[in-house]
């Protein structure tokens, strides 16, 4: 659809009788209803809303009971009216008959839907958009109001939610052309043309006598190739971020179909399979890119982590072992490759593979915080502290990190530099518990009781049962003077042990379950 092709939606009509023979027998109000609808019928749209009117205005006067008119009555009336100055293109005059209707019964569908038919024709669409999305809330299945969606985010160019309210409008009707023809022209105008041709034909399939709106003279622009390639792209791409993950697979199905050698759809296909859980179907897919393909070290990557979630690590690694003989400059391929051979417990190995990273990848802090992570299970502290350090300096926002490496340095002894990591992290992680503890652990290591002891107030506010920071605060307040005090937090301490219950925390325990995660999520 061009930019400037106006949008013209009709108003909806009720069945306005069903249920309303009641007030129109007999009273001056139904017999002015019944003549405002024969005239409205006949398109003498101001004589029906003088009808209209004096309906409204008899409903008032009269006093018989069945001239009482309800909620819902009373709103079907605002929108005759508003539909007769609609349809004689009083757009403004409609649109305060259909606020009229929406705020005397709201649960109206169609009074809604109306409602942004006139506010798309002011072009006020993001106004039609809310009440076109207020109608579906009471009426999910208003055809209008999806297929009216549909044309709105169509002229917005916002391609991935026309595409599922025209889907929706298809299901909601199937023997319905309309949308697949405007689907089809979404497609055409970004020179997809293979799948223009297939909602086309699609619509003449399902509703043979259809005859499309009349076209603008002016042609087509014609497409480059890539420009059309992107189109399919960027739709799959829209679908999957409104989690419409089966259409997106359909475009790109869509794509190689017409281009079989695009193999950046086929890795994304991959992906969108694999994320489905779908593990043979996305190995599939990842297998048929060809070895010449600029993606296929990432898509053996990804073939690599699929073996990995299926426990099949030793697969896993043979795959990146022999693309790594093809592409032995690709550090993440080594990266990977190291993660492998430690889930294999094969820690010399895993080592190696993650200095050919670092070597490879220098300016890669997951690298060198691996490498550094391998290093404390060999035991090699110092190198651990050297490879943090510079994992730190690359990432100097990476918190667990600089927590990590707090604990190496607490471990040690170096207080005054585990502080100020610890004290970077608490900057980002002000109620961090163990954080908080260790870096009062620090203070009162480095004598300055007066530092340590908010902090480790803090751990115990937030959890009384902490028997490290009980034991540390009561040194605390010995090394100050205060003895008593001190007594009291130690005697709390002994009273915690002889319980026989696990100590929540100690300064070792505490800094491996922060690592621990982090190891995890990057291993």
């Amino acid at each position: 659809m061009a930019p400037n092709e106006p949008l013209i939606f009709m108003p909806l009509d009720l069945d306005t009788f069903s249920g309303s023979e009641r007030f129109l027998d007999g009273t001056r109000m139904g017999a002015a209803f019944g003549l405002g609808i024969k005239a409205y019928l006949r398109a003498a749209y101001a004589e029906a809303i003088e009808h209209f009117k004096a309906a409204l205005i008899a409903a008032y006067v009269d006093g018989e009971e069945k001239a009482q008119l309800y909620d819902r009555e009373r709103a079907i009336i605002y929108l005759y009216i508003g539909n007769a100055l609609a349809f004689q293109d009083d757009w403004e005059g409609a649109l305060r008959e259909y606020l009229e209707a929406v705020q005397t019964d709201p649960q109206l569908a169609e009074a809604h839907y109306n409602l942004g038919v006139a506010f798309a024709a002011r072009k006020q669409f993001d106004r039609a958009i809310a009440a076109f999305k207020e109608s579906l809330d009471h009426n999910p299945s208003l055809y209008e109001a999806h297929f009216s969606l549909g044309r709105c985010y169509q002229r917005l160019d916002d391609a991935g939610r026309a595409y599922i309210h025209y889907s929706s409008a298809c299901n909601t009707r199937p023997f319905a052309a309309e949308p697949r023809y405007y689907l089809g022209l979404m497609h055409q105008g970004h020179g997809a043309h293979e799948l223009a041709q297939r909602c086309f034909a699609d619509a003449l399939r399902v509703e043979p006598t259809f005859i499309s709106p009349a076209m603008q003279d002016e042609e087509l622009s014609p497409r480059d190739e890539n420009e059309v390639v992107q189109w399919y792209y960027r739709l799959a791409q829209d679908l999957k971020q409104q989690r419409y993950e089966e259409e997106a697979e359909r475009i790109y199905q869509a794509l190689l179909q017409w281009k079989p050698d695009e193999h950046f759809a086929r890795y994304l296909l991959g992906n969108l399979l694999a994320r489905g859980q779908r593990w043979d179907e996305a190995m599939e897919e990842y297998s048929k890119v060809p070895l010449e393909s600029k993606h296929y070290v990432q898509v053996r990557l990804r073939m690599s982590a699929v073996l990995r979630l299926l426990k099949r690590p030793k697969e896993a690694y043979d795959l990146l072992f022999e693309c790594a003989r093809l592409h032995p400059n690709n550090g993440h391929l080594f990266l990977n490759m190291g993660k492998l051979l430690y889930d294999m417990s094969m820690n010399p190995a895993a080592v190696r593979a993650f200095e050919r990273a670092v070597q490879l990848l220098p300016q890669d802090p997951q690298a060198h915080y691996l490498l550094g992570f391998m290093y404390m299970k060999l035991g090699r502290e110092n190198w651990t502290l050297a490879a943090w350090r510079k994992a730190v300096e690359l990432a100097p926002d990476s918190y667990p990190l600089r927590y990590d490496l707090g604990y190496m340095l607490v471990r040690r002894g170096r207080y005054d530099l585990a502080a100020t990591e610890f004290a970077h992290v608490l900057e980002h992680w002000p109620d961090d518990i163990e954080t908080n503890f260790m870096l009062g652990l620090c203070y009162k290591e480095l004598m300055e009781p007066a530092r340590s002891i908010p902090l480790l107030e803090k751990v115990l506010r937030r959890n009384p049962r902490h028997a490290q920071a009980l034991f540390y605060l009561g040194a605390c307040y010995l090394q100050i003077g205060n003895t008593s005090l001190g007594k009291a937090y130690l005697r709390r301490y002994d009273h915690l042990i002889r319980q026989n219950q696990p100590a929540p925390a100690t300064p070792r325990a505490s800094a491996r379950r922060r690592s621990s995660p982090v190891m995890r999520s990057t291993v």
